[in-house]
This record gives C-alpha cells, sequence and structure tokens, in this order.
C-alpha cells in the first residue's frame, strides 16, 4: 500500500514539476505572456467542469442507460450485503454513504463517481448480480469504495489538469503571432513549446500510470475487506459475463463511456473473456492465458496505454496480497501455469528485441536514405527515403506471415502461448463455428468470432482493398458463414487479446480467402506511386 501511495506521489509531483519548468523557463524566455491568461482559462473550466460533473454524468446515465437510484432501505432489503460493506466503511472513514444506483443491463460493470467522499455515487449493473455470487459483489463494491477513500476523483482530475495545462502552454508558444519581440525571444518561446508539448506527450503515459496506479490501490482496499481471491474471480467472471451479455448498442455506449471508471477496462475483458468459458472443462485455462500479460515484454508496451493494468498483473498482485495475509488463494494459480509453461524470460526478451528490430529496421533504412539524399548535391534524392522504408518493409513479410504449414491448435492453447507475438504471426488452423460478429451490432463488420470446444477467439479479416475491401466483405461475404461449421487458417497474434489474422474460412456456406500480406502490398504501391508522382514534377 505505502509503495501505491508513494507511486501516486511521485507521478503528482513530476506533473507538476513539467508544468512549473515550462511556465518558468517561459516568464525567463520573455517578460510577460498571455499563456498566463489562457492557463487561468483552463483552471476555471476545469475547475466548473469538476463541479457539476456528477450531476451531469447523473443525467446522463438516467437518460442513457436509465439508472435507477435506490434509496437506503431499499439497497438494504434487496442487496444487504452490498448494503453492509458500504456502511461498513462510511461509518469507518466517518463520510456519508453513498448512494447507489442500479443500471439494468447483463453487462457485469461497476463504477464511482462524484466530487469528494461526501457525495460519491456508486453505479453497478444488473450483470454484477447475475454473474456474481455475493462474495464477489461485495469485493467489486469494496473496489470502488476504495476509489472513494482514497479521492481518486480529486487526484486525476488534479493530474489531467496539469495535462491539459501543458497543451497550453505549447499551443501559447508555438502560435503567437508574428508582431512583437525581436526574433531571438520567439525563437527561445517556440523552443519552450516545443519542449512543453513533448512534455504533454509523457504527460498523458505519466496519467495513464497514475490512473493504472489507482487501481492497485482500490484492489488492496478491496483485499483489506474482502479476501483477494473473491475479487480475482470477480475480474474473471466480469470479463466472460461481458463477453456472454448481449452487445447492443446501449451496452457499448455504457461500457465505452465508463471505461476509464469501470472496474476493469472492457476491452481488455472482452479478450480475457473469450477463452474463460473454457476454464469450465479447463481449469488452468483462465491461468495460461494471463502468462503473457505477466511475463511477456510486450505486455509492458501495451499497458503503457491503457487506464487499467493488465489483468494478470493485477491476479498477481492479489494473489501476494492473499499469501501475506495467509489467505488462500486456489483459484487462477499463475505460478504454477508459469511453472507448467516452463517460462524463460531471458528467451522471451531475446525475441522480444528481434521483433522490434523487425519494426524499426524499415525506419532505420528510411533515415539514412533520407539523410544521404539531404546531404548530397541533389536533396531531391531524399524522397527516395518513403521507396526505400517501404521496400524494406515488404523483405519483412515473409517473416511476419510465416508461409510454414499451419499447426491444427486450440483457443486454449493460443491463449497460453506466454511467447505470442503482436508483429510476427503463428500459421495455425482451428476447427469449430463462426458463432458472430466481432461487432454484433453491426451488418457491415467483416470481424467474426470462433469457436472450438475449448474457447472463442476474434477472426481478423483485411483486404487488400483497406476499408472499402472491409466494408464489402462484412457486408456480401460474411452473413452467410455465421453460425456455420468449419475452419479457420491464419495467423496468431497476441495483443491485449489473442486473435487470428484470416487467410482462410472454411464453412459449409463456402469459403472466404484473405490476401493481408498483399493487403500491406497494395498500401506500399500506393504510397510508391504518390513518391513516384512527387519526384516527376519536382524536376
Amino acid at each position: 500500500m505505502a509503495k501505491l501511495y508513494f507511486a501516486s506521489l511521485v507521478t503528482l509531483s513530476l506533473l507538476t514539476a513539467m508544468v512549473a519548468g515550462v511556465v518558468i523557463a517561459a516568464l525567463v524566455a520573455m517578460g510577460s505572456l498571455d499563456v498566463g491568461f489562457a492557463l487561468l482559462m483552463v483552471l476555471a473550466i476545469n475547475a466548473l467542469i469538476f463541479f457539476i460533473s456528477p450531476w451531469l454524468t447523473d443525467l446522463m446515465l438516467k437518460w442513457v442507460n436509465q439508472v435507477a437510484f435506490i434509496d437506503d432501505k431499499m439497497l438494504a432489503a434487496r442487496y444487504p450485503h452490498i448494503h453492509a460493506i458500504i456502511h461498513d466503511v462510511a461509518r469507518e472513514y466517518g463520510f456519508k454513504a453513498p448512494s447507489v444506483g442500479i443500471i439494468p443491463d447483463r453487462n457485469p460493470t461497476a463504477f464511482t463517481y462524484g466530487l469528494f467522499r461526501s457525495n460519491a455515487r456508486i453505479v453497478l449493473t444488473d450483470g454484477i448480480f447475475e454473474f456474481l455470487n455475493e462474495e464477489e459483489a461485495r469485493a467489486v463494491t469494496a473496489h470502488e469504495l476504495g476509489h472513494i477513500v482514497n479521492r481518486d476523483f480529486l487526484v486525476m482530475t488534479v493530474a489531467g489538469t496539469l495535462v491539459q495545462m501543458l497543451y497550453v502552454i505549447y499551443s501559447s508558444l508555438t502560435r503567437r503571432p508574428a508582431g512583437g519581440g525581436d526574433s531571438k525571444s520567439k525563437n527561445n518561446l517556440f523552443i519552450v513549446g516545443i519542449v512543453a508539448y513533448v512534455m504533454y506527450l509523457l504527460g498523458t503515459y505519466i496519467l495513464l500510470y497514475l490512473s493504472r496506479t489507482r487501481e492497485y490501490l482500490a484492489d488492496s482496499f478491496s483485499a483489506e475487506r474482502v479476501e483477494a481471491r473473491h475479487l480475482a474471480n470477480a475480474l474473471v467472471k466480469i470479463a466472460y459475463g461481458i463477453t456472454e451479455a448481449a452487445d447492443t448498442e446501449q451496452s457499448r455506449e455504457l461500457l465505452a463511456s465508463t471505461r476509464h471508471m469501470g472496474s476493469v477496462d472492457f476491452k481488455g475483458a472482452r479478450h480475457l473473456g473469450l477463452v474463460v468459458e473454457a476454464s469450465k472443462t479447463h481449469p488452468e485455462a483462465t491461468a495460461n492465458a494471463m502468462l503473457f500479460d505477466i511475463y511477456n515484454p510486450w505486455a509492458k508496451l501495451i499497458e503503457l496505454s491503457s487506464t487499467h493494468p493488465l489483468t494478470g498483473k493485477r491476479i498477481q498482485a492479489l494473489a501476494t496480497i492473499a499469501n501475506h495475509k495467509r489467505q488462500t488463494f486456489p483459484d487462477i494459480d499463475v505460478e504454477a501455469a508459469a511453472k507448467r509453461a516452463n517460462v524463460n524470460p531471458s528467451a522471451l526478451w531475446t525475441k522480444f528485441w528481434r521483433e522490434v528490430g523487425v519494426l524499426v529496421l524499415p525506419v532505420v533504412v528510411a533515415a539514412i536514405v533520407g539523410l544521404w539524399g539531404l546531404a548530397s548535391e541533389t536533396p531531391a534524392l531524399a524522397l527516395l527515403a518513403v521507396p526505400a522504408g517501404i521496400f524494406a518493409w515488404l523483405a519483412f513479410i515473409p517473416i511476419i506471415y510465416p508461409s510454414s504449414a499451419p499447426a491444427n491448435e486450440t483457443v486454449v492453447d493460443l491463449m497460453g502461448d506466454v511467447a505470442a507475438s503482436p508483429v510476427i504471426g503463428r500459421p495455425v488452423r482451428l476447427e469449430g463455428e463462426v458463432i458472430g460478429r466481432v461487432d454484433a451490432g453491426s451488418v457491415f463488420g467483416e470481424d467474426t468470432v470462433f469457436a472450438d470446444p475449448s474457447g472463442r477467439i476474434n477472426v481478423d479479416f483485411r483486404s487488400l482493398l483497406g476499408p472499402l475491401g472491409d466494408f464489402w466483405t462484412g457486408w456480401r461475404r460474411i452473413k452467410p458463414h455465421i453460425n456455420q461449421k468449419g475452419s479457420v487458417t491464419g495467423w496468431f497474434r497476441r495483443g491485449m487479446g489473442g486473435f487470428v489474422i484470416m487467410k482462410e474460412l472454411d464453412t459449409t456456406a463456402g469459403r472466404v480467402r484473405a490476401y493481408p500480406y498483399f493487403a500491406g502490398l497494395g498500401t506500399a504501391v500506393f504510397f510508391l506511386a504518390i513518391v513516384g508522382l512527387i519526384a516527376f514534377f519536382a524536376t
């Protein structure tokens, strides 16, 4: 706990220092600036939004999601386990018990919002009570209470305002009118503006890190009041429930609009949920699927852009808490899964750096050719940088899409592959059934969900014609294959979740072929043609 509080303090201090440093540099570069007024406006607007946001959120949830806030007596009668933990925490920390709202939606999610402890709201969906048992629902509620006790509304608002101020400084200093001040001062201000923008970019990732830290703190708070294993089980069941519940426009809007506030990041949860069903017949499946989150170096990069920690890391942290408290934690044993898989971290890092090289080398080639062209007596040769980079990238297509024979695999085995890559595909073949589109509410979605006896996985179709080809395939070619048995071959990759890039879908309704490497080739040829035209007219 102390480590997590320290991490939050450090990130807030870093953001404050960034803003203060850039403001001081700007004042040194020029005596007085209108950027000060812009910053005051940012503070005033953010303060106004902060103070009215709970009531705006109330209106949105009532209008769009039909939330119903229930009084204390009804809460005690309908959900006594939720009522008890809310009042216990409120009494212990000396604040008014939060209002509780219920949304009639099967997607199991929970979130909290407000200004301060005294006027916080906790919102739960019907899905929480459908998919979770009482102890798991209490654990999720305790997690949301952790956000209230830790004053996360205020912490994240302050941090977000600081990041926004960095962007205002950048915008003000790099877009100043031509008149006024000497050229040296203008140049200095421009440089300070660019530094502010770099800090703004860094600040957005620091802000995301701070958000993940607050999630760990809320998890720890929950584990202090309900055994850690119940929250761990809840995280997995929520992932399954989000996948299982009907995908309606209203549900998608609810999950998307509360993504940063919810107990889990629904995008990551959906990927995990596709394989959780397999745990009914393969108890180790869920733990195996989380090995990637914990041990694969790519997971560290994937997590950088997430508001929530990867689920595997959260469950590992909860297991550590349970071990420290001498509590049982038998349900999801990631350590045992790592031993079964014989995980070799050094080999994973070696593989990671090779794959980074595949991504970086085309950029390096383009940069070298571009610099050579600029340094030559014919600067127009710098235009060759683009085709050089493209040709270098094309050379790696056989590596990115290996042509070896696809191996017969199952979803459980694929998701348990700790060495899976988001860059280099693994040739695979799955037997099963197309059970729907990834975007269930769309009649134009080209990506499908494929189920075998062990689980479900997304199949990604990529057209030679880009978005136009994707649209046509989703509209005209995919529908006949839905609910049909057959096989899919392609390349398995792993990002926040696993997916198969389609090479061929063969069902009782017919066959769909895809050429994802040619899709890349088509893009490359297009850019080469543009560069060729530019070079022709330039000469």
